[in-house]
């Protein structure tokens, strides 16, 4: 970046956009609509701030290549969306509720992730203006809104029918996936600051993330803060474990701690997993029925697909396969429970391109030896949560893995002291 083009008015916006990131983070889990009016404020400023990024040719393909690489594969992700959400919201075919819905949900999370591409691209070229003072005050407002969070999430477990929280979100398992974009985004911080507590603050980060996707029993999500955790150890205090062995048995004491204290939902996958010959209509009994039938679908379709349809083959293959699994027979009609699969047998091959050039442009960046170390992050959390469910399929949780990732993308260079 251009050092004469670091004004002052810039340098406000910059990071005033970081901490009001930040404060829709932490309000998303127990506030409705303030949260989204925030992220669309930062998103337009963002916007002409690129344009202004341009004017004054602080944009160039020469240095910024990677991350203009990532925008536009973010373009692109959401462009496929959007043009199969419009194509089928005005088809002619009236579609059943849930579709209707599944439609709807697509037609916002595209528009924006379409917003949030401007933010990532308007927070990597002017991150290096953010100053520690910001940092550290975001990661505050983060852990304060886990802590109230918490607040709800016990009042709802123990106030409540919900035995797993569900907080703003229709099912526990969207809480949780938005839970762990927060954490990522945390990470994405915490690697800048080094204030004198920050351990302190990194482990009650930590813990208070813990509690909530405890609460909300996604067992998915519990691997992906595992991962998530390591991932940072590695990344950023460059331990290696097979020499330090001290820390390689708090890593494993910790792990198995986890387990341990979640042992309950494990132990019933497990026995789901074995008693599957005899009771197939369990939560990952569900799963397998429903990836068969998207392996299925995969052969039938190469184009765009209306959830309908989807759901009308995905059931006959069901019914044929697994007569007995009525559970995978009914919640094959909201998503395939997988991200690739999801995207696939609605969107085509182009959907499942779309999906995974985003990684590929990961990738090419750590061939490239660009600091992706802040990015990788939320990448790590989608990924890992995709493999078991549909995520960005849902407008907020696509909303704050977009906010995750632009966050992360703060200090990719050199922070302003």
């Amino acid at each position: 970046m251009n050092s004469k083009s670091a004004t002052a008015p810039l340098k406000i916006i910059v990071n005033a956009s970081l901490i009001a990131l930040c404060i829709s983070l932490s309000l998303s889990m127990f506030i409705t609509g303030w949260p989204q009016k925030i992220f669309y404020v930062v998103s337009y400023v963002s916007f002409f701030t690129t344009l202004y990024a341009i004017y004054k040719k602080d944009i160039s393909f020469k240095n910024e290549h990677f991350y203009l690489v990532m925008f536009f594969s973010l373009l692109f992700l959401a462009a496929v969306r959007f043009v199969w959400a419009m194509m089928l919201k005005h088809n002619g075919i009236d579609p059943s509720p849930t579709s209707a819905g599944i439609i709807n949900n697509y037609l916002v999370g595209s528009k924006r992730i379409l917003l949030g591409a401007f933010v990532i691209l308007c927070l990597s070229v002017y991150g290096s203006l953010t100053t520690q003072k910001t940092i550290f005050l975001s990661k505050v407002i983060i852990v304060v809104g886990l802590i109230v969070t918490l607040g709800f999430g016990l009042h709802e477990h123990f106030y409540t029918v919900n035995d797993r929280i569900k907080l703003t979100t229709d099912a526990s398992s969207m809480s949780s996936y938005m839970i762990i974009f927060i954490y990522a985004a945390y990470l994405g911080l915490s690697r800048l600051e080094n204030h004198r507590y920050s351990k302190c603050v990194d482990l009650g980060a930590f813990i208070l993330t813990f509690i909530l996707l405890y609460l909300c029993g996604t067992r998915i999500t519990i691997l992906a803060l595992i991962f998530l955790k390591l991932t940072f150890i590695f990344l950023e205090y460059k331990i290696d474990l097979r020499k330090n062995w001290q820390m390689a048995g708090l890593v494993v004491l910790a792990i198995v701690a986890i387990l341990g204290i979640t042992g309950h939902r494990w132990a019933q996958g497990i026995n789901d997993i074995q008693k599957y010959d005899v009771q197939s209509s369990t939560s990952l009994g569900a799963r397998v029925a429903i990836w068969q039938s998207g392996i299925y679908l995969l052969h039938h379709h190469i184009g765009f697909t209306t959830p309908d349809e989807r759901t009308t083959l995905a059931r006959a293959f069901i019914k044929t396969h697994h007569p007995e699994n009525t559970e995978g027979y009914t919640n094959v009609q909201y998503n395939m429970h997988n991200e690739f699969l999801e995207v696939t047998t609605l969107q085509g091959l182009l959907g499942t391109f779309s999906l995974l050039l985003p990684y590929l442009v990961l990738i090419y960046g750590w061939v490239r030896k660009v600091n992706i170390k802040g990015m990788v992050l939320p990448f790590i959390a989608l990924f890992v949560t995709g493999l078991t469910d549909s995520v960005i399929l849902y407008d907020q949780t696509a909303t704050l893995f977009v906010i995750s990732l632009a966050v992360c993308c703060i200090g990719t260079r050199k922070s302003a002291e």
